[in-house]
C-alpha cells in the first residue's frame, strides 16, 4: 500500500536532515573552528559558527540529495531497475553531488589526501547508518502490517 508522496514529504526530509547537519557542523565549528578557519570555507568564521553562504550551500546539497533519494527510491521516473541497482545508483549520485560541492564551494583543499580520506570515511559511515535505519524502519513497518493483517483475518473469521 504505497501512498502518494507530496511536496511536504520532500520538504520534511530536507529540513530534518538540514537541521541535523547544521547542528553537527556547529558542534564542529565550536570544537575545531579556530583550527580549521584557514583550511576550509565551512569554518570561515572559526568557532563563531557557520556563515550564511555555507548554510545555504548545505541546504542546496541536501535538497539535491533528497531529490535523488526520491528519484531512486520511488517508481515516479525509474521503474525497471532492481532495488540493489537503485541503492547503488543513489549512493553514487549523492557521492558525486557532494564531491562537486566540495570542489566548487572549496569545503576543503582538493589536493589534501587526508581530507579526502576523512570524507570517504564519513560518507561510508553515513551511508551505512542510513541504510541500517531504513532497513529497521521497513522491518518495523512490515511487522506492523503483518500484525494488522492477522487481526483483520481473525475479525473476518468471527
Amino acid at each position: 500500500m504505497d501512498r502518494k508522496l507530496t511536496i511536504f514529504d520532500y520538504l520534511s526530509q530536507v529540513f530534518m536532515i538540514f537541521g541535523i547537519t547544521i547542528l553537527i557542523l556547529n558542534v564542529f565549528c565550536i570544537t575545531f573552528g579556530e583550527y580549521a578557519k584557514d583550511f576550509s570555507t565551512i569554518f570561515s568564521l572559526g568557532s563563531a559558527g557557520l556563515s550564511v553562504k555555507t548554510t545555504l550551500q548545505f541546504l542546496l546539497v541536501i535538497s539535491i540529495t533528497i531529490m535523488l533519494k526520491f528519484l531512486f527510491t520511488t517508481d515516479l521516473l525509474i521503474k525497471k531497475l532492481s532495488l540493489t541497482v537503485r541503492i547503488i545508483s543513489l549512493f553514487a549520485s549523492v557521492f558525486l553531488n557532494t564531491v562537486l560541492f566540495i570542489i566548487i564551494c572549496k569545503w576543503f583543499p582538493v589536493n589534501y589526501p587526508l581530507a579526502w580520506f576523512m570524507f570517504l570515511i564519513s560518507f561510508t559511515i553515513s551511508c551505512t547508518v542510513s541504510t541500517l535505519i531504513s532497513m529497521l524502519k521497513e522491518k518495523t513497518q512490515n511487522r506492523k502490517l503483518a500484525e494488522a493483517l492477522k487481526r483483520f483475518k481473525e475479525e473476518e473469521s468471527e
